[in-house]
């Protein structure tokens, strides 16, 4: 989100040799013009000693919206909220201060709150173009995509040279399945702003879910290129390497990202996946246990340590690692489902019945589970049951011999 500043003090005032002089209007000409430079903390402490000397007067409204700019900048929302009321309660009349709170309550994940402040701030200034903006991204998260298309339309209109704008609307198109209008807006984006990685990474996630790896590779070179210290882009390149097979190269780009941010679970996760690929079981395990330190609440990086435990016949730290997944996420039905075969393989037909009816509650169309628990079915004797599901995996496709052998 992309924070508007308040319009310029009406009253600059000079400064000699850098000594502050004695009134209001002095700390605040000078905490603007830190706040402008990036000085935010001595900023700070300037706005809260002008609002000390006068804090009903002048330019009070003002200053309680940048100070609590600097405030929501910080990751200080309760300060932030409390410095945009204030402002609004001296003056309710500026579209900007309810578009500053609206971004707070939308951090907060008070959506409805965050609405009607965007909604205020529009009809108070109806060419506020980042109120309709944010406003249109909390309906698309609603799944409300007709109101926010309007919204995103009405932004563009507003302000046609922003590609946050098309970027977003883009994404709502591909959300739709409209992928030629979704590449427009994305196209539109880099021909506004040719060094707009963000907008190529989009049309590289694009071509991705549409299974054109070489044209997402292309898209992600070009990101990389214009932003080379993004680690999520060397992310998503590996991901694009991953699915080709190209797992060398994916390591690279894991690497990569790896050494931009060495606190990037998300990379030694996927870094990991790909060792475990290559067969590099004690490369895979020190990532994903690298991935869990950084993160103790990465469901999926429990969940590829447990394969491979479950692959090296270590049962006992597979089933901890998949349970570890299901109390993190309890609707990960292929943790039930793996945790429940590792039952089956020991004998313990019963829990295998429980964990692959779990994952089907789930996920009804899961055929593996319908599988294992059919195989757990007739090792109890239970016959018909185990026909019965049987009966459901060859309705979902059946499962392969070589499948099979694989499994056990």
């Amino acid at each position: 989100m992309i924070l508007r500043w308040a319009g310029s003090l009406s009253v600059l005032l000079a400064f000699c040799g850098g000594v502050y002089g004695e009134s209001a209007l002095d700390y605040l000409s000078e905490a603007q013009i830190l706040q402008k430079q990036g000085n935010l903390a001595q900023a700070l402490k300037l706005y809260t000693q002008s609002l000390h000397m006068e804090p009903q007067r002048h330019h009070a409204d003002k200053i309680y919206n940048n100070r609590g700019l600097i405030y929501y900048a910080q990751g200080n929302y309760p300060k932030a909220l409390e410095d945009f009321n204030k402002a609004i309660e001296l003056n309710s009349g500026d579209s900007d201060f309810y578009y500053n709170r609206g971004n707070v309550y939308r951090v907060l994940k008070m959506i409805n709150r965050a609405i009607i402040d965007y909604t205020a701030a529009i009809q108070l200034d109806s060419q506020n173009a980042l109120a309709y903006n944010n406003r249109g991204s909390i309906y698309f998260e609603k799944g409300n995509l007709k109101q926010a298309e309007s919204d995103y339309n009405k932004a563009i209109q507003c302000n046609p040279g922003d590609t946050e704008f098309y970027c977003n609307r883009g994404n709502l198109y591909k959300s739709r399945s409209q992928y030629k209008r979704a590449f427009l807006d994305f196209d539109k984006a880099i021909e506004i702003n040719p060094q707009n990685a963000v907008a190529y990474q989009y049309k590289a996630i694009l071509h991705f879910d549409r299974g054109n790896y070489k044209k997402a590779k292309e898209e992600l070179d070009e990101a990389i290129r214009i932003d080379p210290f993004d680690p999520e882009l060397c992310c998503y390149r590996g991901d694009v390497c991953s699915a080709q097979g190209y797992y060398d190269w994916a390591i690279a780009d894991y690497s990569r990202a790896i050494k931009l941010s060495p606190l990037y679970a998300s990379a030694y996760n996927k870094r990991g996946r790909m060792y475990f690929e290559k067969g590099d079981i004690i490369g895979a395990l020190m990532d994903f246990d690298r991935a869990i330190e950084i993160d103790p609440r990465f469901a999926l990086a429990y969940y590829n340590r447990g394969d491979v435990h479950f692959e090296q016949g270590n049962y006992e730290d597979a089933w901890e690692d998949y349970t570890s997944v299901i109390s993190l996420n309890a609707s990960y039905y292929q943790a039930y489902y793996k945790r429940g075969k590792l039952s089956f393989i020991q004998g313990n037909y019963t829990q295998a019945i429980d964990d692959c009816t779990k994952a089907i509650e789930i996920n009804n169309l899961y055929k593996d589970a319908f599988y294992i628990r059919a195989k757990a079915y007739q090792s109890q004797g239970e016959v018909d049951k185990a026909k019965l599901d049987l009966g459901k995996v060859e309705k979902l496709g059946g499962i392969s011999e070589k499948k099979e052998e694989r499994e056990f």
